[in-house]
């Protein structure tokens, strides 16, 4: 017989899946018109609201297919990762703490600028998220990007993207070491190098899923068969143009399952009465990189 807790826990689960699923059918069903800035687009740990969503959905740990909730959850992380304050009011911890995380290591490389965040949720049920941080206005970041020759790795039977490959290395010996201690399911994202980063890593070590924003194409053929059996999510927000890179024609191929969200452009798109924030608004296929594009259209 399951104890009371259990029993208690099961209930409440249900009722806010039961709520979140009201409230959102209740939404109307337009796309979000949020007018994009550069601020938005190149430094998105500068907001100032991080899982502001009412309700916010229940995290579904089980899940064995994409799952919007989850694929909420995990957008917000892969913008709070962008924020470079670790304590403090309002800091990077104050927002998980607020949204129910721990922050259990922060790993970095000087060297190659790289970051990545682990936080852990304990309730209802423990799980873990590594969180890769995306490219931010730092000239390593810049280098890792641009380095596209694809380079031989996990024995040579595979061929990857160099830049990506170099990022990952510097910093998963800290990350495998955090993983060893975890008993739990853990969760990979990041958004857009941080994408390529947890789907590079997803390589090394299965997670529980993948949920890769704005991802660039990280590797071959090869590689992507290498991810078979694993659940790798890669949602694209109308033309973001960081997922049409590296292209195919130097060999790379995209990994997972594709889930478009917002709205593709068209010619008829150009709004005359809001010309002047359009022109001082990031274009079309770089603002629908931003990372708050990601979170709004989920």
């Amino acid at each position: 017989m399951p104890s009371g807790r259990m029993v208690d826990v099961s209930v409440r689960d249900e009722l806010r899946r039961l709520r979140y699923s009201a409230a959102r059918a209740s939404q109307q069903e337009a796309p979000v018109t949020r007018v994009v800035t550069w601020n938005d687009l190149l430094k998105p740990g500068h907001a100032s609201a991080f899982f502001s969503r009412d309700p916010m959905p229940p995290f579904e740990i089980a899940a064995t297919s994409y799952s919007a909730a989850n694929a909420w959850w995990l957008a917000e992380l892969s913008r709070l990762v962008y924020r470079r304050d670790p304590s403090g009011p309002r800091s990077r911890r104050d927002f998980l703490q607020q949204a129910g995380f721990e922050e259990i290591s922060f790993f970095g490389s000087e060297v190659t600028g790289t970051g990545a965040l682990l936080a852990m949720n304990r309730s209802p049920a423990p799980f873990a998220v590594l969180v890769f941080r995306g490219t931010e206005q730092k000239i390593q970041d810049f280098l890792h990007d641009a380095d596209t020759w694809p380079v031989p790795a996990f024995g040579g039977s595979v061929l990857v993207h160099r830049g990506f490959k170099r990022a990952l290395n510097s910093v998963w010996t800290q990350i495998a070491a955090a993983l060893d201690k975890l008993d739990c399911p853990v969760f990979y994202t990041g958004h857009s190098l941080g994408a390529a980063l947890a789907t590079l890593a997803a390589v090394r070590r299965a997670p529980q899923a993948v949920y890769a924003y704005g991802s660039p194409r990280v590797g071959d053929s090869r590689f992507v068969a290498k991810l078979r059996g694993v659940q790798v999510y890669r949602v694209v927000h109308g033309d973001d143009i960081v997922a049409s890179v590296p292209i195919e024609s130097f060999g790379f191929r995209h990994a997972g399952v594709e889930h478009r969200i917002g709205t593709r452009s068209r010619l008829t798109d150009f709004n005359v009465a809001t010309v002047w924030d359009q022109l001082l608004a990031p274009p079309r296929a770089l603002a629908d990189h931003a990372p708050i594009n990601y979170v709004d259209g989920l």
